[in-house]
């Protein structure tokens, strides 16, 4: 698993462990591809109850670039109207 010095610094700001990530990677069930070659994965929150690793893991996704396979981004999921949106490749 590589990371971008991004991702790197933002992993660490936010408290999310390289074992964390590794856990979104392996049990991410959510993919979408969000433009740049880049897509983020991430975990449902109902897989995430049901595997029961980290209370926060349906809580963080992954943005991963194709082009470099390398982690750009670790980041916290935004509920409701206010959150991110990306645009889905067509």
């Amino acid at each position: 698993m590589i990371h971008s010095e991004h991702s790197q610094t933002r992993a660490s700001q936010r408290g999310v462990t390289a074992r964390f990530v590794e856990h979104i990677l392996i049990h991410a069930d959510v993919e979408h591809p969000i433009g740049d070659n880049c897509t983020l994965l991430r975990v449902s929150r109902r897989r995430s109850a049901r595997l029961n690793i980290d209370d926060r893991l349906g809580r963080y996704a992954i943005i991963w670039s194709e082009d470099t396979a390398r982690i750009v981004t670790v980041m916290p999921l935004h509920d409701g109207p206010a959150g991110r949106r990306y645009r889905r490749k067509n």
